[in-house]
């Protein structure tokens, strides 16, 4: 049988099938439609089938969510208990209550909508089921705003502020009247959660004279624009983390600009202009066991002139965290070879007169200047090739210059 829609769809409605994960790169709205048809005329129990549906939804569709989750709280909470088997790389999964997992994707989807009244009734729903003690602090990867929880005490408390205190500090944070850049990242993150249902999760521009912060937000597929008081949508065309790049540097001759800052040995960021448009990107370490930082994002901007790009940059460039120092673009003496990877590529740096891979010397030039030179324009090349830069790294060779 090959992969389409409707091979998903009735997965959902087969007892025997396990959750359909395809389906997340093939959902839309207009699936979304027909599944909730299917669902309205199934027959009972239709608890394991919604179950399975959020499993596989989008992060992103928290509107969808919340409708399968209200219709299953309106339609199927007396229905029998039910559970599936637990993860079969445990050595003793438990099974799995369908409940508690529905409550908990409608609890987590409410939160990020500010959805105040369905988060406090699907939470509480939910801390009846849990047995044992709290745990003694929150430990979801989200915050309690990103739709985080626990049944630590500090959610329980936050959920009792969702009746109204969240509001209240939103208030008072907008009467200080403070420029946006002096606000707290959480303090930023209240705000824009409160007035827009918005989560901030990486700023990585700062325009202190027309008092804007730049984001990427939370599951990294748009860009918005906080303003101390307000979110507003990106004011310029872009995209995160595009299949291509190629559009953006066929007219590209060379690389207009760049700018390199590191934080400490692993963290990055990175800023490169081909005419108009401005790619941005930044990193994240997850610790020795991973060897090296990962990229978070890329985001193409794209302002209406070259000269509008060059202001941008210099703008990130003014507006690194204070832990980051720019260093030399393409290697430092103390810290190594700045080596870029490329997909389906290896990573590839220049030392001196030297390009260097992971293996040692790759190539040599009769001087730094050729090897930089060349170094540039194979990057065009691979670039407009359809190929995408997507990590960095720093790496001290053992080699002559």
């Amino acid at each position: 049988m090959t992969d389409s829609p409707n091979r998903y769809v009735e997965e959902l409605f087969d007892d025997e099938a396990e959750a359909p994960f395809g389906m997340t790169q093939v959902w839309t709205p207009e699936l979304h439609r027909g599944v909730m048809d299917m669902i309205r005329n199934a027959p009972r129990p239709r608890t394991p089938a919604i179950e399975k549906y959020l499993t596989v939804m989008p992060k992103f569709s928290d509107h969808e969510v919340i409708e399968v989750a209200a219709y299953w709280t309106d339609h199927c909470t007396d229905e029998p208990p039910a559970t599936r088997p637990g993860p079969s790389f445990l050595a003793n999964p438990k099974p799995v209550d369908l409940t508690t997992k529905i409550l908990e994707y409608a609890i987590s989807a409410a939160l990020r909508l500010y959805d105040r009244r369905r988060a406090a009734d699907w939470y509480a729903r939910w801390r009846d089921r849990r047995t044992g003690r709290p745990v003694k602090r929150h430990s979801s990867m989200y915050s309690f705003f990103e739709g985080g929880f626990d049944n630590c005490l500090e959610c329980v408390r936050d959920m009792d502020e969702l009746s109204g205190g969240f509001d209240r500090d939103c208030a008072e944070l907008l009467r200080s009247v403070r420029p946006a850049a002096d606000l707290t990242e959480r303090e930023v993150a209240l705000i824009a959660w409160v007035t827009a249902q918005r989560h901030p999760a990486i700023r990585f521009l700062a325009q202190h004279a027309a008092n804007r912060l730049w984001y990427v937000d939370l599951f990294r597929r748009d860009v918005f624009v906080f303003s101390g008081r307000a979110v507003t949508p990106c004011p310029i065309p872009f995209t995160v983390n595009p299949v291509t790049i190629a559009d953006y540097v066929r007219d590209a001759s060379r690389c207009d600009q760049r700018v390199v800052a590191w934080s400490g040995k692993h963290t990055y960021r990175v800023a490169q202009r081909y005419g108009r448009h401005v790619l941005i990107m930044t990193s994240s370490y997850y610790g020795p066991s991973r060897g090296q930082a990962e990229m978070d994002y890329a985001v193409w901007l794209s302002p209406a002139t070259p000269d509008e790009a060059t202001t941008l940059v210099d703008d990130f460039a003014a507006s690194l965290p204070a832990t980051y120092r720019k260093i030399a673009l393409w290697y430092d003496p103390r810290r190594g070879s700045v080596m870029r990877s490329y997909t389906g590529e290896h990573p590839i740096g220049v030392w001196g007169k030297h390009w260097m891979s992971g293996l040692g010397v790759d190539r040599t030039f009769g001087s730094e200047q050729e090897a930089i030179a060349a170094l540039e324009a194979q990057e065009l090349d691979w670039l407009k090739a359809g190929k995408r830069l997507d990590n960095f790294y720093l790496r001290l060779p053992n080699t002559p210059t």
